[in-house]
């Protein structure tokens, strides 16, 4: 069973104790998570093959859009359901089947309608939005579960397991991800195998959670006021930071347009993705540390990480635009972690579905940001959007120094 560290460290050995088996369970299915996300990545992967298919940049950014806000929208509208479930488990895996049959779709259109483009760009949206959609009724019963199945002084910790090795597999997936699309294929049956690999590593980790023992619920009929966490300066302070990285991440799908349309690097886009979980994992050894303490102290160097590629990024020559994906690997680690932690660990237990659902749905509002992005990309070029886009960092991390210590 994962200890916490003496003096506030997390060794590795400490990370990777996996005898617990719910613990276990949420461990592995983030590896495999990591590995789905990797074949799947909005930024470099499927922004890759809408600028391959020529799509504009409003389209480019509403990719992201699709994955993250549509992953956060229904969660509000879903908290008293979930609430009175005694078993949220139930709900997931219900769920979890949907979602493989959106990415079934985004796969078989790849290999079967290449001939089409109208068509293969159909089922492309159209897969990954219904992906979307049943991940955003499934993701507040997700965590719940892990709420109620991983005690809090170790959820740190298994988020670092998860981040440990799945970083390290999401590096490995970007070096067959860049082999795969050198083949000597025509487009987009390259795209189709990546897929096929992402759509097997999500639904072999979607069941495995799905196993896990979830502590039931008594029956209850209260209905939870949604409305309560505004009363909370700190929640409210904390929408704030998530707007500003909201704002701040309307380039994020763009780093991997400009380095094909105007680096030409194309067949780099595989390298940036190993570039960028390689980043991630060795970058999450650090995050875990910090975040022992507060994991307010892991979104702040984030958010400056942040500011930092997006100044780079029009300045970097080609042979060394790869720092931009290193530093995203870095940024988007501490986000990924600090966000989910400070959330879980700022509610209170009797209020923590309205925290969970009210916060993530105000966040996927916000997470339209990359829309916006792919107008001002069309309108005023990427020097413009980068240099908008690092504002709102800049913005963020002032915000981020008044965020209160987590509970």
């Amino acid at each position: 069973m994962w200890k916490a560290p003496r003096e506030g460290r997390t060794s590795i050995l400490s990370i990777l104790d996996l005898r617990e088996r719910n613990y276990r369970l949420a461990v592995v299915n983030g590896w495999l998570v990591w590995l789905g996300d990797a074949f799947f990545n909005p930024y470099i992967v499927l922004a890759g093959f809408a600028a391959a298919l020529g799509v504009p940049g409003s389209l480019v950014g509403l990719l992201p859009a699709l994955l993250y806000a549509g992953t956060l929208l229904p969660q509000a509208f879903l908290v008293g359901y979930v609430s009175r479930l005694p078993r949220k488990i139930l709900l997931y895996r219900r769920m979890a089947a949907l979602r493989l049959l959106g990415l079934s779709l985004v796969t078989l259109s790849a290999l079967f309608l290449g001939p089409w483009p109208g068509a293969l760009l159909g089922g492309f949206f159209l897969g990954l939005s219904l992906n979307a959609l049943f991940n955003g009724i499934s993701n507040l019963p997700f965590w719940e579960v892990l709420a109620k199945a991983i005690p809090r002084e170790k959820r740190s910790g298994l988020f670092s397991a998860r981040n440990l090795i799945g970083g390290f597999l999401a590096f490995l997936a970007g070096l067959l991800t860049r082999e795969i699309l050198a083949l000597d294929l025509p487009f987009p049956l390259p795209y189709a195998l990546v897929f096929a690999l992402g759509t097997l590593a999500f639904g072999i980790g979607w069941y495995l959670f799905g196993l896990i023992d979830e502590p039931e619920d008594p029956p209850s009929s209260q209905r939870p006021d949604l409305l309560a966490p505004l009363k909370d300066p700190g929640f409210r302070r904390y929408l704030g930071v998530r707007a500003f990285l909201a704002l701040g991440g309307m380039a994020e799908p763009f780093f991997a347009a400009y380095a094909v349309q105007k680096l030409g690097q194309k067949e780099e886009l595989g390298l940036y993705l190993a570039f960028y979980a390689l980043s991630f994992t060795l970058c999450n050894l650090l995050w875990a540390q910090l975040a022992q303490k507060s994991s307010k102290r892991v979104l702040l160097p984030g958010m400056a990480l942040a500011l930092l590629a997006l100044l780079l990024a029009p300045l970097l020559p080609p042979g060394t635009f790869g720092v931009v994906f290193f530093l995203q690997g870095a940024y988007l680690s501490a986000f990924g972690l600090a966000t989910s932690t400070y959330l879980l660990n700022l509610a209170p237990e009797e209020k923590r579905s309205a925290y969970i659902g009210l916060g993530n749905t105000l966040a996927g509002v916000m997470g339209f940001a990359p829309v916006l992005g792919g107008v001002v990309l069309d309108r005023l070029g990427f020097s413009a959007l980068f240099l908008l886009a690092a504002l709102a960092y800049a913005l963020g991390l002032l915000l981020g120094r008044r965020l209160p210590q987590e509970g």
